[in-house]
């Protein structure tokens, strides 16, 4: 008992106050994301230094609920990506789609919040790094508000069974204009493929 207060103490003095911590989880049928929900236990801090989370949660075909979701402005490019995974690769295919700015946050949870809320307008990872369990939830959430979810090629990421457990074509969302950031990829990561 002791041991484990102790624990919970390092625990909330390593995360308090962190808005990128997210618990995913994911629901997918016949290799689709269907179903998802965020839970963002330091989503805000009070006076006093309480913390306040969120939830939202989405299916695809039903909406997403839990937040109030910002129209952006026409015409504004920002992207969401890694904080600590910042490779040539990752940083090419962001300033090939010349943003306005660019939000680097840990976890892919949290860039999906960015993305669904309205925050940020896609999230671009052009990069190995991400796996099943880090994007389920949100691609759901996104979806299931109309946006769309794939590798940096645009193909689908699935979620079967026997499929590996790593995102190895990095991720690319957004809720409009999803086409553009494809378009955008430099040429020398596509020819990866």
């Amino acid at each position: 008992s002791r041991g484990l207060f102790r624990s919970k103490q390092w625990y909330q003095r390593r995360v308090r106050g962190k808005q990128d911590v997210t618990v995913l989880i994911g629901i997918a049928a016949y290799g689709d994301a269907i179903g998802g929900v965020i839970y963002q236990p330091w989503y805000s801090v009070k006076e006093g230094g309480e913390n306040t989370g969120r939830v939202m949660w989405g299916v695809v075909g039903l909406g997403a609920h839990g937040f109030t979701r910002t129209q952006p402005p026409a015409g504004r490019k920002i992207i969401t990506t890694t904080r600590s995974h910042m490779q040539k690769s990752v940083q090419d295919a962001i300033d090939s789609c010349k943003p306005d700015s660019v939000i680097q946050i840990g976890g892919s949870g949290s860039k999906c919040v960015l993305v669904a809320d309205g925050t940020a307008d896609a999230y671009l990872f052009a990069s190995p790094g991400t796996k099943k369990w880090d994007t389920c939830a949100g691609e759901a959430i996104i979806k299931a508000l109309g946006g769309t979810f794939t590798d940096v090629y645009g193909a689908p990421i699935k979620y079967d069974a026997d499929v590996s457990y790593p995102n190895k074509n990095g991720v690319l969302a957004a809720m409009s204009n999803h086409d553009f950031y494809l378009s955008k990829i430099p040429a020398d990561i596509m020819q990866r493929k």
